[in-house]
């Protein structure tokens, strides 16, 4: 402080100058620094980059030699294994070319005995055919001479019973016209009864003939047994004529059954399991004697 007191303004002024250029100078001096710092871990950390990236790079070739190899080695063997499976397969081959061979010149033996069997055995069967042929011809010639004698007989026969039959037919013939005179006379007899049984009945007739006047409008007229029951007007309706055995309409159109049964009718649901239950549970005016009791719900109850 005493030595900024002795200085002039002009010492002062470049003192300050001094300081700024030496404040600037430290300021671009740790830039710098910073900078280079900087600098050196981008450099250190592409290093590193780089080196791991070489680093797989040749891990990576060096497996894929590796592989290369062990492929090249897997190709040895398969190419070695299929060499010895082609040389055993070419020694099965020539052995069953052999077999084969074998097969067939005994195939063929076997063909040639069976030639020779079948052709003997063809040579038997034409012997056999031909003597079976010659057995077969005189067959044939019994036959037709047996054949022969029963056409013969059967010509006998039925010359014989022509003449059966025809008086058969004959006497048939008489029967039945035998049967038709009896036929006619029957009927003959019967008009003539008939006749007589008309006759009869016209006498009867004549004897129970009314008697009275020829009078057209008495048809029209009332007859004695309405005029009595015009008079007796006053008896009609206080008797009955017939004996009443059943239900009246109004004894009927009471019933709650019948009334229920139309309001179900008119709704649709007479047919249905809620109308069948609604009326098999209302009860009737007068309960019915056992012997009348209804059967119809009868499944109805054994189904619930």
């Amino acid at each position: 402080k005493q030595w900024y007191q002795r200085r002039v303004r002009g010492e002062l002024r470049e003192h300050g100058e001094w300081t700024q250029l030496h404040e600037m100078f430290c300021e671009h001096r740790r830039s710098i620094k910073h900078m280079h710092r900087n600098a050196l871990h981008k450099l250190v950390a592409t290093a590193e980059t780089d080196c791991r990236q070489q680093w797989v790079q040749l891990k990576e070739m060096r497996e894929k030699a590796n592989e290369l190899l062990s492929q090249k080695e897997k190709t040895a063997r398969i190419f070695e294994d299929l060499l010895r499976c082609r040389a055993e397969k070419l020694k099965k081959i020539k052995a069953e070319e052999k077999e084969l061979a074998e097969y067939q010149e005994r195939m063929n033996k076997e063909r040639a005995e069976l030639e020779r069997r079948r052709a003997k055995q063809r040579k038997v069967e034409k012997e056999k055919i031909q003597v079976f042929r010659e057995m077969k011809d005189e067959k044939e010639k019994e036959y037709q001479k047996r054949l022969e004698k029963m056409k013969e007989k059967e010509a006998a026969r039925k010359k014989k019973t022509l003449a059966v039959g025809k008086k058969r037919v004959d006497y048939r013939h008489d029967l039945h016209e035998k049967k038709l005179e009896e036929q006619a006379a029957a009927e003959i007899q019967k008009q003539e009864e008939e006749e007589r049984r008309k006759e009869q009945l016209d006498k009867l007739a004549a004897t129970v003939a009314i008697d009275a006047p020829y009078d057209p409008a008495r048809v029209l007229r009332d007859t004695e047994a309405s005029t009595a029951r015009m008079k007796e007007s006053d008896y009609v309706g206080k008797f009955q004529l017939f004996r009443v055995v059943g239900y009246e309409d109004s004894a009927i159109s009471g019933d709650m059954r019948v009334k229920v049964e139309k309001a179900l009718r008119n709704a649709g649901l007479m047919n249905t399991d809620y109308g069948r239950h609604i009326m098999k549970n209302i009860a009737p005016p007068m309960e019915p004697r056992k012997d009348m009791v209804s059967t119809v719900f009868k499944n109805d109850n054994q189904t619930e």
